[in-house]
């Protein structure tokens, strides 16, 4: 099912472009086009090409050949949304708007671009937000929405989004969903890339799934049924995570992280639980549900106002990051861009970060040991180990958290806090990580992850605690209970 592109209300169209870096391909004679009225679903594994289709879309890398053309590429008329955050957040919300729309000239027309600025804020569902206000105090749920509104600042025919509700809660995502909508009734284009599938055929008009570098399907939506995108996307080639079912073992057996009334101020309040080792225990929730928090708080990112929380009967300083270092929690943020990984170091450098005692003597880094350390625990995750010397920022975002996951495997931690651990992550990618992290379990790591995502939830934990506006609602083994019931807990605060 492939389709060439289509001429009638073409806004911006790619013609047999072709693209490698480093003598390897990454786009190879990739035909598409978008077009006025559509919402347009780019789908494909991370390092399908996606990424590098839209920057050569939008004039941010030149092709090697091929061509780019439509009247939004002529008149430059296209604004990108990229997945990882681009606002400033020492300057405030006008700024930021501003950058993004102010031209090249030397003086900037705050009086003129502040009418724009409200328009595209209220558009973006921020229209309680003020515009003096520094970005740093807004949430990261958002930050991302101020991030579509810079989009609609310069009023593009053709917008870009690149995972643009993968922080964001169901309400939030319902008001990106109808910014978008309205901006397809007035003939704007949008090209919209996605990993949440569900997403695509309740907003797509048109699909274009990628994998190695070509396009594998295109069409409208109501061509494909889920299992032929998954399918199309994953090829012949794929070997999908297994799920190990957990042995309830007794509670003598394993190592025990407990938890009790433990509380944030506004954030949550009065949670118990017990995490063990041998099963995978999640939180799960939308965002604003406090769960987030709750792993933050179990890292020493969050401050907590009371509670108490114990491993191997030995009560814990949360007090800071570091002092939860040195108990031995180690911790996958949701933002791998900023408290992931460092992007300009390597690999190798990544892994051997928080764990220079494995690799040192004498207070000496011991390089040997350092690139072992790496290419063990690259393999551990499914990252190509040959590649350890290579900065981050030549990886796609699915591997770049894998390199996270690496770094906090490196530790040999007790506890593993995992925040997120595969949003924007493409399915082949996500069952590798799975993999990775359950491998723990047979070392008595004690797993806990945060995730919004319910397939998360399915493939990869055992236990489960919903949680609803800083409560918990219940506990669950995650194989006695279905999706509509987990669904219904953390959207309703009660019990299905």
């Amino acid at each position: 099912m492939i389709e060439t592109p289509i001429s009638s209300g073409v806004l911006l169209a790619a013609e047999s472009v072709n693209k490698s870096y480093g003598g390897v391909s990454v786009l190879r004679d990739v035909d598409i086009a978008f077009n006025a009225g559509e919402v347009h679903a780019l789908l494909g594994e991370n390092g399908a090409g996606k990424s590098t289709l839209v920057k050569v879309i939008a004039g941010i890398i030149p092709a090697d050949s091929g061509s780019v053309v439509g009247p939004a590429h002529v008149d430059g008329d296209i604004a990108m949304v990229f997945q990882e955050l681009s606002v400033v957040p020492e300057m405030s919300v006008l700024d930021n708007l501003v950058l993004a729309a102010r031209g090249r000239g030397p003086l900037v027309p705050y009086r003129k671009l502040r009418g724009t600025a409200l328009d595209a804020l209220s558009r973006a569902g921020l229209a309680n937000v003020n515009l003096g206000s520094p970005v740093a105090t807004l949430s990261l749920a958002k930050r991302q929405l101020l991030e579509i509104a810079r989009g609609l600042m310069v009023d593009a025919k053709v917008l870009i989004l690149d995972e643009p509700t993968a922080t964001l809660s169901d309400v939030e995502i319902e008001r990106v969903h109808g910014v978008i909508k309205e901006l397809v009734a007035g003939g704007h284009s949008i090209v919209y890339i996605t990993h949440r599938l569900g997403e695509v055929f309740s907003l797509a008009d048109r699909i274009t799934i990628m994998r190695a570098g070509k396009v594998a399907a295109s069409g409208p939506t109501a061509e494909f049924e889920m299992k032929d995108v998954v399918s199309h996307m994953l090829g012949a080639d794929h070997v999908p995570g297994e799920k190990r079912t957990p042995l309830r073992a007794e509670a003598g057996a394993q190592v025990t992280l407990a938890v009790e009334g433990l509380s944030a101020l506004g954030q949550f309040e009065d949670v118990s639980f017990e995490a063990t080792s041998g099963t995978v225990l999640a939180l799960f929730g939308q965002v604003g549900s406090g769960a987030d928090d709750l792993v933050k708080a179990l890292v020493g990112t969050t401050e907590v106002s009371a509670g108490t929380v114990t491993l191997r009967g030995e009560k814990l300083s949360l007090r800071s990051r570091h002092s939860t270092q040195r108990d031995g929690i180690a911790y996958v943020s949701a933002d791998r861009v900023t408290e992931g990984v460092f992007l300009n170091a390597s690999v190798t450098a990544n892994v051997s970060s928080g764990a220079l005692s494995r690799v040192s003597d004498n207070r000496v880094i011991r390089r040997f040991k350092e690139l072992q350390l790496a290419k063990e625990q690259a393999a551990q995750v499914s990252l190509d180990a040959s590649r350890v010397k290579e900065p981050a920022y030549a990886f796609s975002g699915g591997n770049q958290q894998k390199i996270a996951v690496a770094r906090a495997l490196a530790t040999q931690p007790s506890v593993l806090v995992l925040n997120e651990p595969t949003r924007g992550v493409d399915i082949g990618a996500r069952s590798e990580i799975y993999r990775s992290i359950r491998r723990l379990l047979d070392d008595d790591v004690i797993v806990i992850v945060y995730s919004s995502d319910i397939v998360e939830i399915r493939e990869l934990a055992d236990r489960v605690i919903t949680m609803y506006r800083g409560d918990v609602v219940e506990h669950h083994w995650v194989d006695d209970i279905d999706d509509a019931a987990l669904i219904t807990e953390i959207l309703n605060g009660r019990a299905a």
